[in-house]
């Protein structure tokens, strides 16, 4: 019986090292499997588990300090009868500014299970094959500090892990943690991701760079010029097949040598080297890229020889290093990086050469079960399914980050989104879970959230339109569950929260702030007194009537009254002071802001600004339709003369929803592909060297307004874009919500999804197939236009209610299935199972 935990850490003197690695052991002994062969870890930083020599965890799950949580991680596999050793790599990152952890007063390290629990036997020691210090990667935009740092892995240290000096651990007594609450996510997923491609290989002119320092790894990389080999890059490509060929090289001292691999997708997770050395002294950089060419500056960021500038994306000092010595070596970084190309810089020190065995990423991801689909007979649409997902898995880490390796932050406002897309696409929410549970954590004073906690990187006072997404996050988990847990555990959060947005409501109803985020949705100045949102006021009348909805599910009635006559109220005042009359020859539309002041000119007209207030009915039918065909022009929902359009990725869904609820779904399909089709590989309109657009195309793009809709020429600046443009951001694969939502047409009724609504839309297509996630299981479609059916599988006792596509009429049709007419084209399942329609 183990006994019972304790807080532990290697030397209690110095509470908060700045990027330390120190590995933590226990040894111990079985004479039987025990029944409960549950391990769970708590590390402050971070840790990677190994058992018996196989590692089992790579990294903890992000946590507020003081409600730290715990991996639960099965391991009976990895028992043995008798002796068993339990290794735990500690990377502590210290008191440091990110975005991912709110700070730190105390590292350590916590164990429990029936079997091994941490506690003064333990040993530990420095980690003697990583370089020490304390340069932390800094972002190119107003130097906003990353959470990584630059690793430098020694071989030559290696020798001294057999005669490491083991050192007794210190209990902590006095720590800042909570006892942890397990995590409620479960394992991660890892596997090896090899280069597809070589882009270029050759030999190097390498720069004297003074006061070198790992920072300036990175910098050694960009300012490095690449003169490609035919015959170099032709041998490297033997690590590209099925069947790996090594590639040796041979050099004299002071020549440096250079291979860039393709990986034609992002990929996140811990970079690897397997290599045999015969020299003295090799010094590997290891450099990283993202995006080809930033939308920002259209300057190249990766070239056909194979230069990188490994800097353009996560920031400065985005690289590694290794330093080799005779032998063979498996390397592994155990920082977390994300790349589409990696550069292999070998500089020798001395004659001799280098066989590279493999290179690239254990990609490390959260465990998604990929079960959802989509299908058209359009290879356009199958392109854009494949690049969503890729952007979709890539950011699921251990939350919803927005970018992995750059910010790793859970912004709340398109994580929201983005986690209705894993419930339909995966079936998953414990994910969602974590993410209100820990946002709530990161509430202020002023009833207002951290816009991306745990993090202590300065963000008060926050905007409330995107802090608003987190009452709605937990209207979903509710949808999804049916299940209380949730809305109770943070109810309090919940009344606080809407007790201080409501404030800021005057006597007419209008819902004024400055405390808004809108600098990418709107197309006139916001911050200014007394000044009203059209974009977002929206949302807190839908917020609302989300959040009455939980109020009376946990019998607060008058809380749910309440919160429902202020959204009445907000709606009344929209349609009065947020609506602009048609004048001259533009439609009555939602302005951008409405204050004093202000003339009709003055007030902003953006596709943004239309899209929820459509959605949601704050429109007439006549007027929404009118506005969204000036909004929205034909064919393709280009915004016409005057009007601002939208950039915000998760408008993209939003401008959809809208023109779909005013019937224009074919032309939501057209806006869709015509946003898309710069980024589709071998597209006539992707300005990417074919050489470098891989055979998936992409990476989508941070923001939407491109070089091409301003016409600018490199190195001229797109304003609309960061500075720091990312090829792996999650925001832009809403496009899969909206097929299972919108032209599926799949979305849940009732919580729990004990009721479905089931509204196909062809949306031009000859036709639609698709498999989506429900709460009770699979919902399985499929309509053809040639054949006018429509077929379905709903889960066994699951209700839907089915509206036929719009082509099929108001033809007879042969029904197959356990359903029942109501009226026209509406028709009710009340038992679920298999149905079929088809027109007579």
């Amino acid at each position: 019986m183990a006994s019972t935990p304790k807080w532990i850490w290697s030397n209690l003197a110095d509470p908060t090292p700045v990027n330390r690695y120190t590995y933590f052991m226990k040894s111990f002994t079985l004479d039987d499997f025990p029944e409960d062969t549950v391990l769970r870890i708590a590390a402050d930083s971070n840790a990677m588990v190994m058992l018996n020599g196989t590692i089992i965890r790579r990294r903890v799950t992000r946590y507020d300090e003081t409600n730290i949580t715990c991996e639960v991680i099965s391991v009976r596999r990895y028992l043995l009868m008798g002796t068993n050793e339990l290794v735990i790599m500690h990377h502590n990152w210290g008191d440091i500014t990110t975005f991912q952890r709110n700070g730190q007063k105390h590292a350590g390290l916590w164990v429990k299970s029936s079997f091994v629990s941490s506690d003064e036997t333990w040993k530990c020691c420095t980690v003697p094959h990583f370089v020490p210090h304390t340069e932390q990667i800094s972002g190119i935009a107003g130097d906003a500090k990353r959470i990584r740092f630059p690793v430098i892995f020694d071989t030559r240290a290696l020798s001294l892990l057999s005669k490491r000096d083991w050192q007794p651990v210190q209990v902590v007594t006095e720590g800042p943690w909570n006892t942890p609450e397990d995590v409620e996510t479960g394992n991660q997923r890892d596997y090896l991701q090899h280069p597809h491609a070589v882009v270029n290989a050759g030999n190097l002119v390498v720069p004297s760079i003074p006061d070198f320092s790992p920072i300036k790894i990175a910098q050694r990389i960009r300012q490095s010029q690449c003169l490609p080999v035919a015959d170099m890059k032709h041998k490297a490509e033997g690590l590209c097949q099925l069947q790996q060929v090594p590639w040796r090289i041979e050099a004299k001292a002071g020549r440096s040598l250079y291979v860039t691999f393709d990986l034609w997708k992002p990929v996140h997770g811990y970079p690897y080297l397997v290599v045999d050395c015969s020299s003295d002294l090799v010094e590997v950089d290891l450099g990283y890229g993202e995006v080809a060419a930033p939308i920002y500056s259209g300057l190249p960021a990766v070239t056909e020889d194979g230069w990188v500038n490994t800097e353009a994306v996560v920031g400065q000092g985005y690289a590694d290093q290794a330093i080799l010595c005779p032998g063979r070596h498996r390397l592994e970084f155990p920082d977390e990086r994300t790349a589409r190309w990696i550069t292999l810089h070998f500089h020798f020190k001395a004659d001799g050469a280098v066989t590279l065995r493999d290179v690239g990423i254990d990609h490390n991801q959260y465990a998604i079960r990929p079960r959802g689909s989509f299908h058209t007979g359009n290879p356009l649409i199958d392109q854009i399914v494949n690049l969503c997902l890729t952007h979709a898995e890539i950011t699921m880490s251990d939350v919803y980050v927005d970018t992995p390796g750059r910010e790793d932050g859970q912004w709340i406002e398109d994580n929201r989104p983005r986690a209705n897309l894993a419930s339909a696409w995966f079936g998953d929410n414990a994910l969602r879970r974590t993410m209100i549970r820990t946002l709530a954590q990161g509430q202020g004073e002023d009833g207002n959230l951290h816009p991306f906690y745990p993090s202590n990187f300065p963000a008060f006072p926050a905007g409330w339109d995107w802090s608003m997404q987190w009452t709605a996050m937990l209207y979903d988990d509710y949808m999804w569950t049916g299940d209380l847990t949730y809305t109770r555990r943070f109810w309090p959060h919940l009344v606080k929260y809407w007790k201080s947005l409501c404030k800021d409501i005057d006597k007419d109803g209008l819902w004024k702030t400055t405390l808004l985020m809108a600098d990418i949705r709107a197309s006139a100045e916001w911050k200014k007194p007394f000044t009203s949102s059209g974009t977002i006021t929206p949302w807190v009348i839908q917020r609302l009537e989300y959040s009455a909805v939980l109020a009376d599910a946990v019998g607060e009635h008058a809380t749910a009254i309440e919160w429902r006559e202020t959204a009445r109220k907000l709606a009344d005042a929209f349609r009065k002071y947020h609506i602009v009359p048609p004048h001259r020859d533009v439609p009555a539309h939602v302005a951008d802001i409405m204050g004093p002041g202000l003339s009709i000119d003055d007030r902003g007209y953006s596709q943004a600004s239309q899209t929820i207030a459509i959605s949601l009915g704050l429109l007439d039918p006549t007027e929404a339709l009118e506005d969204i065909d000036y909004a929205f022009s034909e064919p393709v929902g280009a915004p016409s003369p005057g009007v601002t359009r939208w950039n915000n990725p998760t408008y993209l869904r939003r401008a959809l929803n809208a023109m779909v609820a005013v019937g224009r779904t074919e032309r939501a399909v057209r806006h869709l592909i015509e946003r898309y089709e710069p980024y589709l590989a071998g597209h006539v309109r992707n300005t990417t060297p074919a050489a470098l657009q891989g055979a998936f195309g992409g990476p989508l793009p941070e923001y939407w307004i491109g070089r091409e809709d301003l016409g600018l020429k490199p190195g001229e600046i797109n304003p609309h874009q960061p500075e720091d443009d990312t090829g792996s951001h999650g925001w832009n694969a809403l496009a899969l919500l909206w097929f299972h939502e919108s032209l599926l047409g799949v979305t849940i009724a009732k919580p729990g999804g004990v009721e479905l609504n089931i509204t196909p839309r062809f949306g031009g297509f000859p036709y639609i197939s698709g498999s989506t996630c429900s709460p009770k299981g699979m919902v399985h479609l499929f309509a053809d236009k040639q054949e006018m059916c429509l077929e379905i599988e709903l889960p066994a006792g699951v209700m839907g209610h089915i509206m036929l596509p719009d082509e099929f009429g108001s033809h007879a049709v042969a029904v197959e299935g356990n359903v029942q007419q109501l009226e026209g084209a509406r028709w009710l399942a009340p038992e679920g199972g298999k149905l079929s329609f088809r027109v007579l």
